[in-house]
């Protein structure tokens, strides 16, 4: 893959102020695509979005909560204002927040997270997929947790399950239109969420912990950089139109 792979091209990215949303956007952006991002952190976005205006592309930013269809609106409205279009969606915002037996929850912070984290999903993408042209890409981030669902993650777990849904039903409903439409599997991953079973609190600590070392979660499975992701995620907007769709692609290493 070349540098100008998707000049041309505009990718809007949620989630986007740290983590893969972060490396995404770069890698996109590096890559040639001019960019619209949305996420709850007005001062990363400013100064990811210098980043992005530095290499040369166009950048649409606006502070937003994927869970308030208000504010995807506005988002959108100011991203098709731009662009006029989108080729290019990945939905990555998502929280873990709450954590702990369903019998000791607290009703509104489960519910939060399933509006961040399925929800936001369907939110941003009833806001895009009208404007998206033939071969355009969806590309939502689920979890590898629906596959053996642990104690203490309900909401967390319910969510992404929801999304593997999601991502199913509307891959068929827009397969006659030329959008793909799947879902990505991170595996573990050295991000912010990583520090509710990791001691450190930056990318490189958290590297640091695990090296050498079984994740949390499985002893074959490996913790990540977030480049490795964002790398995989170029790698799934390359696709051709007649692509794979409907699909789960998982970054995981879990054969036990």
């Amino acid at each position: 893959m070349t540098i100008e792979d998707y000049a041309g091209k505009v990718a809007v990215v949620t989630g986007a102020g740290r983590g893969i949303g972060r490396a995404v956007v770069r890698y996109l952006a590096r890559s040639g695509a001019d960019i619209g991002m949305c996420s709850r952190s007005p001062e990363e976005l400013g100064v990811l979005a210098a980043e992005v205006r530095a290499l040369g592309r166009r950048v649409v930013s606006r502070p937003t909560d994927v869970s308030e269809w208000d504010q995807v609106q506005a988002f959108s409205r100011d991203v098709l204002d731009e662009f006029g279009h989108v080729d290019l969606l990945f939905n990555n915002a998502g929280t873990s927040i709450d954590r702990g037996p369903v019998a000791e929850s607290d009703p509104a912070t489960w519910r939060q997270v399933i509006d961040v984290n399925l929800t936001g999903v369907y939110h941003v993408a009833r806001a895009f997929i009208n404007d998206m042209p033939r071969g355009g890409k969806i590309l939502n981030t689920g979890s590898g947790i629906v596959h053996g669902p642990p104690p203490d993650t309900s909401s967390y777990t319910a969510s992404k399950a929801g999304v593997h849904a999601f991502t199913g039903v509307l891959a068929m409903e827009v397969f006659e239109q030329g959008i793909c439409v799947n879902t990505l599997l991170p595996g573990p991953v050295a991000t912010m969420m990583a520090q509710n079973w990791a001691t450190g609190s930056s990318e490189e600590e958290i590297l640091a912990e695990f090296e050498g070392k079984p994740s949390p979660f499985s002893p074959s499975s490996l913790v990540k950089p977030v480049s490795e992701i964002a790398d995989f995620v170029h790698y799934i907007f390359s696709f051709a139109e007649t692509g794979p769709t409907g699909q789960i692609f998982s970054l995981n290493r879990r054969p036990f």
